[in-house]
């Protein structure tokens, strides 16, 4: 067991999975997944001994609540890469333009993936369900005010 108390933890090789490139399970969180998954692979395979799993699960998620995968029409998604990266880029402690935009923040992240005409935007707090719902419609809010000046 580790400093946090709890076995989910121990499964990680990091205790911060919002570190600017921390590996979970041999997965980078740029890559756009959240490690959940590669979690449950190793969990199932562990004694259930410890905790009841869905104890564990619900406890993980709480600890980053996300919004999961927003789909938003676009006019232009790559004008709207730029307009959010000039917003939040100079408070941002890690900028990611690897796969559309990721940006991590003290208490939350975002990251928005574009497509042809469309993005996928998911936002994740630390252990904050009101941050990640207000960052959400924060987002949302300034994708749509961007959208909508843009011309199709």
């Amino acid at each position: 067991m580790n400093a946090s108390g709890s076995p989910i933890d121990s499964v990680y090789k990091s205790l911060d999975p919002f570190a600017p490139g921390n590996m979970v399970l041999g997965q980078r969180f740029t890559e756009g997944n959240s490690g959940l998954m590669a979690w449950l692979r190793t969990y199932e395979s562990t004694p259930p001994t410890i905790t009841p799993q869905p104890k564990l699960l619900v406890e993980r998620i709480g600890l980053f609540p996300s919004s999961g995968d927003i789909r938003r029409m676009v006019g232009n998604p790559v004008a709207l890469l730029e307009y959010l990266r000039a917003l939040y880029a100079s408070e941002a402690l890690d900028v990611d333009d690897s796969d559309g935009l990721s940006l991590t923040f003290t208490e939350w992240r975002f990251k928005i993936c574009p497509a042809q005409s469309e993005i996928l935007l998911k936002v994740e707090s630390r252990g904050d369900v009101a941050l990640m719902q207000k960052k959400t419609a924060e987002l949302l809010d300034r994708i749509e005010e961007k959208n909508s000046r843009e011309s199709w």
